[in-house]
């Protein structure tokens, strides 16, 4: 009897940006993953969740473990 292994290889294609919608206070009710695209996209999607979300005051944008832009109401 042999014995079988899986093996699972995940392959990044895609790199990615978090958006994290952030109230007054500091706390971020709705996290947000996207594709990383050029900066115009993300600060549209940004706006986008600004407007659904009546509570958050900004989205940052994180990369790699690093606030790459925060995007505030207008």
């Amino acid at each position: 009897m042999h014995a079988m292994e899986e093996v699972l290889t995940v392959l990044a294609t895609e790199e990615y940006c978090t958006l994290l919608c952030v109230r007054a206070d500091g706390v971020a009710p709705v996290v947000d993953l996207a594709p990383w695209t050029d900066m115009a996209n993300l600060r549209r999607r940004a706006q986008r969740l600004l407007a659904e979300h009546a509570s958050c005051e900004a989205v940052e944008l994180w990369r790699d473990g690093a606030m790459i832009e925060r995007v505030v109401r207008a």
